[in-house]
């Protein structure tokens, strides 16, 4: 890739952008502040102008709004290009403090409706490209005072901004976050639903919830959270979603309109360093995940012969849908491998651990239409790292978005990809320059018996999703 080609990628996204405000936050070791805040990512208003004015000026261009966010009212829009037999649903920014995604959406969809490149022909020909450029509004949004100068800072959340309450459901779920400093709302990749009915818990159902005690507290002085255990087929489903944010319920009609042969959806992680390796800190700039079935279950990092697999793999995956999935995230690893461009980071793609999560949005919908998943997680959230490293993250996803246009145009099951090399990725916190598939294995093992989760789902490795 051409250096000055990227460069005046990156500058066109921060073009129009007005002034916003930055938060100041210790983030080195000798505490020097560095800035957090809104940076380059675009407002919920801006955001709105450049999808209608991609729309307006391009025919290749379908959008619509599905929803307004649940506490400022803000649109939240769908974007259709190509017209292809291979479908293809990506959301990005359904946590308000993950607005990589968002950007690099919006480049290709800029590069999708404007580029005339036989390869730009190939793709629109044999893909239809259904993109939700940001799930939450309200969290890309949220502001609060943080220095006490009675002046508000768009700092940005990972919930939406919605109360619960009694009306809405037996007990508060366990996702739905009460802040003292701030409104409350949900994580909404854990209010999905894998059943299309569901519509609340029926009467007399109360055995389907349990109780969750809070990280860290004594059991005497512990809150209880909720969390929905439901019934499914031959097996019971833990942490369900209970489909309660309209933000969900715009991305659950998207998909089903859209029935895509894959799904993709794009996150930021936790810095990924290298822990107690006695050497300073390596970041991993990405890492990958796919959703995959009982084919696949004695690989799954959390693998446990005496449980049920719905615990740690999704058992309503085929076996061509895991397959697929894995294919489709060892690509994007080794497109960026293979492009560093002016970064060696990008040689640093982990393999993020998969367990299944029944509220998310690949576990519950994927299996509805076979769609194979993945997800991306990219270095720093935007309230912990403000736009450090701004570049290399967009230039990182969007690699992966393009790459990944270009390969199911030319092969939709992407059969020369070897799934099996997926599990040769190392898995986040190993140790990138020593890993091998055998070291893999045992970190697998060595996290299944007992590392630290960031899910709370079990045991593994820090992180978001």
């Amino acid at each position: 890739m051409q250096r000055r080609g990227f460069l005046t990628a990156v500058a066109s996204v921060g073009a129009s952008l007005t002034a916003v405000g930055s938060v100041r936050g210790a983030g080195t070791e000798d505490e020097e502040p560095i800035d957090l805040g809104a940076g380059p990512y675009r407002t919920n208003e801006q955001l709105t102008r450049d999808l209608q004015a991609l729309d307006a000026s391009s025919e290749r261009i379908s959008l619509r709004e599905l929803a307004q966010s649940t506490g400022r009212g803000d649109p939240i829009h769908e974007v259709q290009v190509g017209e292809g037999e291979t479908n293809v649903h990506l959301i990005t920014q359904i946590h308000g403090d993950e607005p990589v995604g968002t950007e690099a959406a919006l480049l290709e969809l800029r590069r999708l409706a404007h580029g005339n490149t036989e390869e730009i022909d190939r793709t629109l020909d044999a893909l239809t490209l259904t993109v939700i450029p940001r799930v939450n509004p309200d969290g890309a949004m949220y502001a609060t005072d943080t220095d006490d100068d009675s002046e508000t800072e768009r700092l940005s959340r990972r919930q939406n901004t919605q109360g619960w309450s009694s009306d809405a459901s037996q007990y508060e779920p366990y996702y739905h976050a009460t802040p003292d400093d701030g409104p409350p709302g949900y994580d909404l990749n854990r209010d999905f639903n894998i059943r299309t009915d569901f519509e609340g818990v029926p009467d007399g159902e109360g055995d389907w919830w349990s109780q969750l005690e809070r990280e860290g507290e004594d059991e005497e002085s512990s809150e209880a959270e909720w969390a929905l255990n439901m019934p499914y087929e031959n097996g019971t489903l833990s942490k369900s979603g209970l489909l309660l944010a309209p933000e969900t319920s715009a991305v659950v009609d998207s998909f089903f309109r859209a029935d895509p042969d894959y799904a993709i959806t794009h996150h930021h992680q936790g810095l990924a360093t290298l822990p107690e390796s006695g050497s300073p800190p390596e970041p991993s700039v990405l890492s990958v995940m796919a959703a995959f079935g009982p084919a696949y279950e004695e690989r799954a990092p959390y693998y446990d012969a005496d449980a049920p697999v719905e615990e740690y793999a999704n058992p309503f995956l085929s076996a061509e849908t895991s397959e697929r999935s894995l294919r489709l995230n060892t690509l994007v690893a080794d497109a960026l491998a293979e492009t560093t461009g002016p970064w060696d980071a990008f040689d640093s793609v982990t393999r993020y651990g998969y367990s299944s999560l029944w509220g998310s949005y690949l576990d519950t919908l994927c299996p509805r239409t076979g769609a194979a998943g993945m997800l991306y997680e990219i270095a720093g959230q935007s309230d912990e790292v403000g736009s450090r490293g701004f570049g290399l993250k967009l230039e990182a996803t969007r690699v992966g978005f393009k790459e990944t246009w270009k390969a199911l145009a030319a092969d939709p099951d992407l059969s020369s990809v070897d799934a099996e090399s997926y599990f040769e990725i190392p898995l986040k916190g190993e140790d990138l320059g020593e890993t091998t598939e055998n070291e893999a294995a045992g970190s697998e093992a060595s996290a299944a018996n007992g590392g630290g989760s960031g899910l709370g789902i079990g045991p593994g490795p820090v992180g978001t999703r």
